[in-house]
């Protein structure tokens, strides 16, 4: 009986080391990045106190904002990035509080205790990449790292039974000596959030939609 019991502990922790190491593998394969977009706007009286309804939905793909090289460029030592890089939070969440924030910062009541019927605004996050490359135009002995992010949302507001879409982008490209620390990635990715959101903001078409 007691070799039965042995028997069984032994299997029992060669399954959880079995389970534990294929969750450390897996988990060493990503990377995540702290996502913080910045409120570019003034506070002002711009939305009225009309009541305003924001929500943002994560359109992408795939939850990657920075993807790893190939296989056989890691093997290599080619590669520049190694790991797929997450965001360390929920993107649309994220993004959301921080939308929220700014049309309140603009006179739009988020709570419902405002005036008149709700204003409902959909952000959709389509596109947030980020890619390095080396730079072959660059000439002299230091390598050159670019970093190139390309990112895209639309928007659908709706009031009183009217409709109103449009859609931002916002490209960058910076340049680097060696591959960019993680913080210089989360700052990048970051600025490109803030653009996005700031050319929401100051939309004028979108203003007049929501103050009519």
């Amino acid at each position: 009986m007691q070799k039965s019991k042995a028997i069984f502990m032994v299997g029992c922790l060669l399954l959880l080391t079995g389970t534990l190491g294929g969750c450390s593998k897996k988990n060493a394969d990503k990377a995540f990045l702290d996502l913080h977009p910045r409120i570019l706007v003034h506070e002002s009286d711009l939305g009225g106190g009309k009541n305003l309804r924001v929500s943002v939905v994560d359109k992408r793909r795939r939850n990657i904002l920075l993807k790893k090289d190939s296989e056989r460029k890691i093997r290599s030592g080619r590669a520049l990035v190694v790991k797929d890089y997450h965001p360390s939070l929920r993107l649309d969440n994220n993004f959301q509080e921080t939308a929220t924030e700014a049309f309140q910062k603009q006179g739009y009541d988020t709570e419902g205790k405002g005036t008149g019927s709700f204003r409902e605004l959909t952000i959709y996050i389509t596109k947030l990449d980020l890619r390095l490359r080396k730079d072959k135009t660059r000439t002299g002995t230091l390598p050159s790292i670019q970093a190139r992010l390309r990112s895209k949302i639309k928007v659908s507001a709706k009031n009183r039974g009217m409709a109103y879409g449009n859609e931002y982008e916002f490209f960058i490209k910076n340049s680097y000596p060696t591959i960019p620390e993680k913080i210089e990635t989360e700052k990048i990715i970051n600025y490109g959030l803030t653009q996005l959101l700031h050319q929401v903001l100051e939309d004028p078409k979108l203003t007049q939609f929501l103050t009519s």
